[in-house]
């Protein structure tokens, strides 16, 4: 595991390159064979002693957030001076009184100069800070509004709506207010099993909606002008490209297409997927460009995840799904953000 550090990957110039890929409405596949001659990327290493279990990381004007994981108790997430590499200071109280936040999976940023959102999903609480201050408290907060659907991850979209993932039912995603008003329902998760061998002979209409959004969860994120978001899926080789004014869905699968193994488990009568001591890690994190987007590429189970062989992969695509780059990295990391203009990966 990666402890104390961030990883500053200097990345190559970017130029396009064509790839084959079967094609099928709004629905692309492809497969190793597809993707681009690797470009090789040297990183360095910076040991930070104040970050003690890192999960993600996230840039922020001329600053680096790095975000702890659950374990860690106040200093929710630490900011860095983005030129010098300089620790600054830390943000985020542990609890459940006003300001404060149990943990923080996600980072948000709206525009505001100097202030950043930070998603709390077990107190279903978002939290503003100021990033520049000394204090550690949010400055401001409110509750992620109440809906007919659970929001397994949630990003901000135009106009400070939200836009989040749902299980426990049909619909994929859910775009709506801050005050829960419903602005509109995209996608189906029953379509993400449609015509696709299912393990252990399942059929489709065995499984339930609870277990197939389950299989299908991941990470979704927006890009800094909110015209796009994207969600990567953690278990299953997938990719969401969303077009929120348009509310289209554009859908990657690759490079691997099959739906690793997985057993039906119950937890309040609801199906839940058992995927095993043996299953990998698919995409670990994405950043959305404003032209193209990075999606961080593992296929490893969590136990090999800092292990040195087959090493993660970043993979660029743009937004009409063409495969732009495939870059090789030499340190493992779980979580990428990108500084496009100086063409530099951040891990």
């Amino acid at each position: 595991m990666l402890r104390n550090s961030i990883i500053i990957i200097l990345l190559a110039i970017l130029f396009f390159e064509c790839t084959s890929k079967e094609a099928s409405n709004n629905i692309l596949y492809f497969s190793e064979e597809d993707l681009p001659t690797i470009k090789r990327l040297e990183g360095e290493k910076y040991n930070i002693h104040e970050i003690v279990n890192p999960r993600s990381v996230f840039l922020k004007e001329d600053l680096i957030i790095i975000l702890e994981r659950k374990n860690v108790r106040d200093s929710k997430f630490h900011v860095i001076d983005l030129k010098t590499g300089k620790y600054l200071r830390s943000k985020g109280v542990d609890g459940m009184g006003p300001g404060e936040v149990t943990v923080i999976t996600q980072i948000e940023d709206t525009g505001e100069l100097g202030k950043v959102w930070a998603y709390d999903p077990e107190m279903r609480k978002f939290s503003k800070y100021d990033i520049y201050d000394s204090s550690r408290l949010a400055e401001e907060e409110f509750k992620s509004p109440e809906t007919f659907f659970f929001l397994t991850t949630v990003a901000w979209a135009k106009d400070e709506t939200l836009f989040g993932s749902t299980v426990d039912g049909w619909s994929k995603y859910l775009h709506l207010t801050k005050k829960g008003d419903t602005l509109a329902l995209l996608g189906n998760w029953a379509d993400m099993i449609k015509n696709r061998d299912l393990p252990n002979g399942y059929l489709a209409e065995e499984l339930d909606a609870n277990l197939i959004s389950n299989v299908f969860q991941g990470t979704i994120k927006s890009n800094s002008s909110k015209s796009y978001l994207v969600e990567v899926g953690t278990r299953v080789d997938y990719i969401d490209i969303i077009d929120i004014e348009e509310k289209k869905i554009l859908t990657i699968y690759g490079p691997v297409k099959k739906i690793q193994d997985f057993s039906i488990g119950y937890s309040m009568s609801y199906q839940m997927p058992d995927f095993g001591m043996n299953s990998t890690l698919r995409y670990l994190d994405v950043y959305p460009g404003e032209k193209s987007f990075f999606a961080l590429f593992s296929g490893k189970s969590y136990r090999e995840l800092s292990g040195p062989d087959n090493l993660n992969r970043v993979f660029e695509f743009d937004y009409e799904g063409n495969i732009l780059n495939q870059y090789q990295l030499d340190f493992p990391i779980l979580g990428i953000a990108v500084d496009e203009e100086n063409k530099v990966i951040y891990g």
